[in-house]
């Protein structure tokens, strides 16, 4: 096997500037997250009750919900907002990895 048959070009400038964005991601976590009102009827009267905020996600398969706090919901929601921008740089990245291994490394020849 020759060895030009692996290698890789060099990595293109935003490939670089998305690796380097990873390197800065602070918390996260993967979930989302609710705040829900209820309208509850206490002695013949309709009463706004709440708000409840939940968070939910999967573990080994199961969903797992989750009472929170006010302070808990907020902090949820900034690292599963910054989970989701982690996920959709890594989308990128794997793309242009399929698309430049595709283009550039010679593939296996036709069989006509």
């Amino acid at each position: 096997m020759d060895k030009k048959e692996n290698v890789l070009p060099a990595l293109p400038p935003t490939y670089e500037q998305w690796a380097a964005q990873l390197g800065r991601t602070g918390w996260i976590c993967q979930g989302t997250v609710v705040s829900r009102s209820l309208r509850r009827r206490v002695n013949g009267c309709w009463v706004d009750k709440g708000p409840y905020y939940m968070w939910t996600c999967k573990v080994a398969g199961k969903t797992v919900c989750q009472a929170i706090s006010r302070g808990q919901y907020l902090a949820f929601k900034r690292v599963i907002a910054a989970n989701r921008k982690l996920e959709r740089t890594l989308a990128r990245m794997r793309a242009l990895t399929l698309e430049t291994i595709l283009k550039t490394l010679p593939g296996v020849k036709s069989r006509n």
